[in-house]
């Protein structure tokens, strides 16, 4: 017992925790946080133990083949059940491996934890095999890294990293896993509020416009309802980034398709007397000019930090607040009311048209509509980088968000399989249809086993024209490397496909495409759809999306 003069002891004299205490303390904090699944390539030691101690938690394990599908299953787990997605890879080459789909979460705005082992810092001095400074590899993708270790508060430093990758803007953070470090001090995240001059400057521009058109990006995902109110009656054409998509549904009246930077959306824009940004970030926007005269008014929940567009009034808080005030004061507007459905039916039909005349194979147009009017609404469609996603992200329909996935500020390839994986996991009881390039697909055919080992409702439809597409397009006819930088061999990848257990099909003409997709449709559980596209029709569809080159 302690005297009546006895110090009381240190609190942060703790006694040092073990591997498997430390372990379920981040284990504990991601739960709390609403994590239920942790994906992963582990290696040995402590990886297990945080793995052990995820399952003692009450969270579930997903083995993937790679890291960098890993962290993008997370990532996009995450988002779409609106909690930390984590992940779990070793030290040194794991953690090297997972830096691009934590690039992904990084520029998509996707809230991942990944916690990784590191040579420990008792042994630093003598160990210098899979030794990286891996918290400053993590520095520039992530929203913060920090030391996870038994010295310190190991648990307040969980939580507040935790809770930095569930802040707006979400993103990824990481947790080097080190029992014989001290925790790093982290500081908790205070949110913006407005300027109340700034929100009445944006609200007179508002009321006072008479051709307003709406942009709805990233930050507005998570707020259909309010988004809808504030829309539901409204003549103002209305334009959506990627992420966006299904925020106002495509059989709406000004609902007016994609807004990525490019031409194909410029004649509205033109027209606009101004133009209301809401939850925009223009790290979704290709690198064109800003050409558009109208002024900016850009709502959003964090502030924009690229010179690419510089709003005349910006007003950073609480968006669904800002939305609900919108909607007290949204004014008529002399917009035709189906001035966004016309826009997009001009759009799509150019789109559509866009061929090379008699085609070698199947246009690129015709595998989407195809596979479009064999699933029903409301099925996910998950998209690859390259240049199929030119027609698929145009010409897939959606009447909600999250109907298609796809990424877009990073615009990796290599990404569409793993967010299958995580789409089929969140949303278990949708069809989900993966569009991707043999391309981007040979970068993750490892995930194929694990679409079949899950026994998930997947069927990926694969672009195959044995070549890098778009990068063909762009390249220019001398001096850039000619067929040897873009071409490859041909592969059948429903064979592939098979060998890892799927139902795999193969399609060389559009009559052929309805039958394996009536076939792979028609069964619950995984199929691939391997069709030959004719690669001629990409050069037309990029010119009528994104102008001549």
């Amino acid at each position: 017992m302690r005297g009546p003069h006895t110090p009381a002891p240190d609190a942060h004299a703790r006694r040092p925790m073990s591997s498997n205490e430390l372990a379920a303390t981040i284990a504990e904090a991601v739960a709390a946080a609403g994590a239920d699944t942790v994906f992963g390539m582990p290696g040995g030691g402590n990886n297990l133990d945080f793995i052990g101690a995820a399952e003692a938690a009450g969270l579930r394990f997903v083995l993937a083949h790679a890291e960098t599908p890993a962290a993008m299953m997370a990532s996009v787990y995450g988002d779409l059940t609106d909690s930390p997605g984590v992940c779990v890879v070793t030290r040194g080459p794991g953690a090297a491996s997972a830096v691009n789909g934590v690039a992904n979460a990084m520029l998509d705005r996707q809230p991942l934890v990944l916690v990784t082992d590191t040579v420990s810092a008792a042994d630093a001095e003598r160990i210098a095999h899979q030794r990286l400074d891996q918290r400053a590899l993590y520095a520039p993708v992530t929203k913060r890294s920090a030391t996870a270790g038994s010295g310190g508060d190991a648990g307040v430093t969980v939580r507040h990293t935790v809770g930095a990758a569930m802040s707006l803007p979400r993103g990824p953070v990481h947790l080097d896993f080190d029992p014989s470090a001290t925790s790093s001090p982290t500081p908790s995240e205070i949110a913006a509020e407005p300027s109340p001059d700034t929100v009445d400057d944006a609200l007179r521009l508002i009321s006072q416009a008479k051709r307003p058109l709406v942009l709805l990006g990233v930050g507005a995902r998570g707020l259909a309802g309010p988004v809808r109110t504030l829309l539901a009656e409204s003549a103002a054409p209305t334009l959506m980034t990627y992420r966006a998509k299904g925020l106002v549904p495509d059989s709406w009246s000004n609902a007016a398709g994609l807004v990525t930077g490019a031409t194909t959306e410029a004649p509205l824009l033109h027209a606009a007397d101004l133009i209301v940004m809401i939850g925009v970030d223009t790290v979704e926007f290709i690198p064109n000019a800003w050409p558009y005269q109208a002024p900016v008014v850009s709502f959003s929940s964090w502030p924009e930090t690229s010179p690419y567009l510089r709003p005349d009034v910006e007003v950073v808080g609480n968006l669904e607040k800002l939305v609900t005030e919108l909607s007290q004061i949204w004014p008529a507007t002399t917009w035709p009311p189906d001035a966004g459905n016309r826009h997009r039916d001009d759009e799509l039909a150019r789109l559509c048209a866009a061929t090379p005349g008699t085609p070698e194979g199947v246009t690129p147009q015709e595998v989407v509509l195809r596979t479009r009017a064999a699933v029903p609404t409301g099925t996910i469609a998950t998209v690859d980088a390259g240049a199929h996603m030119l027609p698929a992200t145009s010409l897939w329909t959606t009447e909600d968000v999250d109907e298609l996935i796809i990424s877009s500020g990073l615009a990796t390839m290599g990404f569409a399989v793993p967010a299958a994986v995580a789409a089929a996991l969140a949303r278990p009881s949708r069809r989900i249809v993966c569009f991707t390039g043999d391309g981007g697909l040979g970068m993750c055919l490892g995930e194929l086993e694990t679409i079949s080992r899950l026994g998930l409702n997947v069927t990926i439809v694969v672009f195959n024209d044995s070549r890098l597409s778009l990068i063909a397009i762009k390249a220019k006819p001398d001096g850039n490397g000619g067929e040897n930088a873009i071409g490859y061999g041909e592969t059948d990848f429903a064979q592939i496909g098979r060998g890892y257990g799927l139902a795999g099909f193969s399609a060389d003409s559009a009559d052929e495409l309805d039958t394996a997709l009536a076939r792979a449709l028609g069964q619950h559980g995984p199929s691939i759809v391997d069709v030959r596209v004719d690669s001629r029709a990409y050069g037309e569809v990029l010119a009528a999306i994104r102008g001549k080159r």
